[in-house]
């Protein structure tokens, strides 16, 4: 009975001041926003991330000069601290890895424009360079034509495998199998057309690309850049083996000590989801950081507004106490107060925090995830910032003489 009394008392009071009550709780309402948004975006990322790496398959690993910190490949001091990973560590990888199923060499340049005829694309495509296997690691098949073959790589042939956004562009009505396009001022036959594939996180299609034969690529651009190496092991059971395997060759082929560390960096799937995990949490600690310091200011917000009410309410205190109210009844008229003006603020936050987190996931293409856990210790959160906040206003409030309280004007 006196809770649904309080309750209701505490709703109209709400009410009665819409403006004072919407600014008491913007700092609760930004602070949830903020937590659930971030961990919202870092949710759907990883899902996104998981998903793209998962085509390449649990048995593929990569080799890089660099090391990898969420999938962003960071130096030491400069770019030249490592030597270049070359093109031959792939067929020395062939000859001495017995649980390697495939390896090859790939090296990428951006920015090239293609041409046909009077036909030009913009310079916004990728080249790669490559051998057959690039085709198996990074799980990228044809849908007509062929792939490159061990002969076009020994003989510097001028041949291409074009992404389907170059074939829309150059050929929008016809077949672009044995036709001669440009690339970098030399003609290149094409020998096949990659299949559709889905888009990345973000949005970032994963057809707009070439493949030409390495030894071509080098050829053309020059063989200064460090080349990328991806090795698909014999099974998943295999990969660690495959892994040492690899490591022990190109340790020995660059000549690196016995006790150094690796010049070079090698990745697997789990390796990079786990970097990224690993600094997801980290910026999800900030995020929530940044929220608890909302919350915290919120607070402080919503226990000043109580303490004006029950200024502003000392008569009411006094003739509630005439009537025959206790102080628990006064102490949980004003804690429901604190406690539902917290709470408005908290589902309000929660609902701005999922708008945005949407727009967002399909402004970039990402999946909408929201864990469970956020929205849960949210209103958990906003509750005990109310009981806190109200916990000193309610107690002043229910010790009031009602004598004294009478006489207030």
């Amino acid at each position: 009975m006196y809770l649904r009394e309080n309750l209701e008392i505490a709703l109209q009071q709400l009410v009665s001041s819409k403006m004072r009550a919407a600014l008491t709780t913007l700092g609760i309402t930004i602070g949830i926003a903020t937590v659930i948004f971030v961990v919202s975006i870092l949710e759907g990322y990883e899902k996104s991330i998981s998903s793209d790496l998962s085509m390449l398959g649990a048995n593929v690993f990569q080799v890089e000069k660099y090391d990898r910190n969420a999938g962003i490949q960071v130096g030491h001091r400069s770019r030249d601290f490592r030597k270049n990973l070359e093109f031959e560590y792939s067929e020395e990888i062939r000859e001495h890895c017995p649980s390697v199923k495939y390896v090859g060499a790939e090296v990428w340049n951006y920015n090239i424009s293609f041409r046909y005829r009077d036909k030009k694309t913009n310079p916004t495509f990728l080249l790669a360079g490559g051998e057959p296997e690039y085709f198996y690691n990074n799980a990228e098949p044809i849908s007509s034509g062929r792939i490159l073959t061990r002969n076009d790589i020994a003989s510097n042939a001028r041949v291409i495998v074009l992404g389907v956004d170059i074939v829309n562009e150059l050929f929008p009505y016809e077949d672009p199998l044995g036709k001669y396009i440009k690339v970098a001022g030399t003609k290149f036959k094409v020998v096949g057309v990659f299949e559709d594939m889905p888009a990345r996180t973000f949005g970032q299609s994963r057809n707009n690309k070439a493949v030409i034969p390495i030894t071509t690529f080098e050829d053309i651009f020059g063989s200064y850049r460090s080349v990328f190496l991806t090795v698909m092991a014999r099974d998943a059971a295999h990969l660690d083996d495959a892994m040492e395997e690899v490591t022990g060759v190109l340790r020995r082929l660059r000549k690196v000590p016995p006790g150094k560390e690796n010049d070079f960096n090698v990745w697997s799937n789990d390796s990079l989801v786990e970097s990224f995990t690993n600094s997801a949490k980290q910026i999800q600690l900030v995020a929530v950081m940044i929220g608890m310091i909302s919350l915290l200011v919120g607070s402080i917000g919503v226990m000043n507004i109580m303490l004006v009410t029950v200024t502003e309410r000392t008569r009411e205190i006094g003739i509630r106490k005439a009537i025959g109210a206790n102080r628990r009844v006064i102490l949980m008229q004003f804690l429901n107060e604190s406690v539902i003006l917290s709470l408005i603020g908290g589902v309000i936050g929660i609902l701005l925090g999922f708008g945005l987190s949407f727009a967002v996931s399909a402004a970039f293409d990402l999946e909408f995830a929201v864990p469970m856990w956020a929205v849960i210790s949210a209103v958990l959160v906003t509750s005990v910032a109310g009981l806190a906040a109200g916990l000193y206003p309610a107690a002043k409030a229910s010790k009031l003489d009602p004598v004294e309280a009478l006489r207030y004007e």
